[in-house]
């Protein structure tokens, strides 16, 4: 299905029924596809957009219509649209950065908040400038139509390391969405959405009243390190290290990620 949000399309499907109501928000290079082995392990209906830029969300838009602000106005008109208020909202990586910034905005609308491998922000204005760059570079790779090598790149980058170890025939599908990608459209996300653009959400954190589940794989320290410096300052946090798992926790343990967002959210 597609719908129209601030004139530009984006596309999104939806498994089961019933209550509770999720959104679940996939991460760079991702797509809804990213939680296919999750989905049916969830307890309620789940609707499952392409972000912008991504998957069949294709647009010609430049980097400012990727601003994080913008996005969270769409999933806020996105959510009221199509789905019934207050509902469980799950982001991953990048898509956990539009799910902790549409909580604040909007806390009205999310029941549970889960965040999983995803960041506040950075600190310092230093931090902020020193990824700027990085991702500028980045984008200039992509603007090259060097996507494949920029793939090649991603996939070597520690972070993903524990990713190795998925059956083959599944890390090929990952590969292949991630060369199904727009290279101009992953360049603008890089730009307008990357962690250096977004704003430093650290100070906000004790605003946070509602529930929110905190997941990060053993594997992954620099997320497991996040993961408990959120949880210092969130009213309401759980934090759950998932063993065997990395970066990418409901991709490599979707039943163990699955039990605890279940057992965690029914509460």
């Amino acid at each position: 299905m597609e719908i129209t949000l601030d004139h530009e399309n984006y596309y999104f499907t939806t498994s089961g029924s019933g209550q509770p109501q999720w959104l679940l928000l996939h991460g760079f290079m991702g797509s809804h596809h990213d939680f296919d082995s999750l989905i049916r392990r969830l307890h309620g209906k789940i609707l499952l957009p392409d972000l912008l830029g991504h998957g069949k969300s294709r647009t010609n838009a430049p980097y400012e219509r990727y601003y994080i602000d913008r996005q969270i106005n769409d999933l806020t008109t996105l959510i009221k649209q199509q789905m019934k208020p207050p509902i469980n909202l799950w982001g991953y990586s990048m898509g956990g950065r539009l799910a902790l910034g549409l909580a604040l905005k909007h806390p009205e609308l999310i029941k549970h908040l889960v965040l999983e491998s995803s960041t506040a922000g950075l600190k310092t204005s230093t931090e902020r400038l020193k990824r700027r760059q990085h991702d500028q570079h980045l984008a200039k790779v992509l603007r090259q139509d060097r996507l494949p090598e920029f793939v090649s790149t991603w996939e070597e980058l520690e972070l993903f390391s524990s990713q190795k170890n998925l059956p083959l025939e599944q890390q090929a599908l990952i590969h292949q969405q991630r060369m199904n990608q727009s290279s101009f459209s992953l360049a603008n996300s890089l730009l307008g959405m990357g962690t250096g653009t977004m704003p430093n959400y650290w100070s906000q954190l004790h605003r946070l009243k509602l529930p929110i589940i905190l997941l990060a794989g053993e594997l992954d320290s620099k997320y497991t390190k996040i993961s408990a410096q959120f949880a210092e300052v969130v009213p309401h946090g759980m934090r759950y290290i998932i063993p065997a798992a990395g970066h990418n926790v409901h991709l490599e343990q979707p039943v163990t990620a699955a039990e605890v967002v279940n057992r965690s959210a029914n509460r």
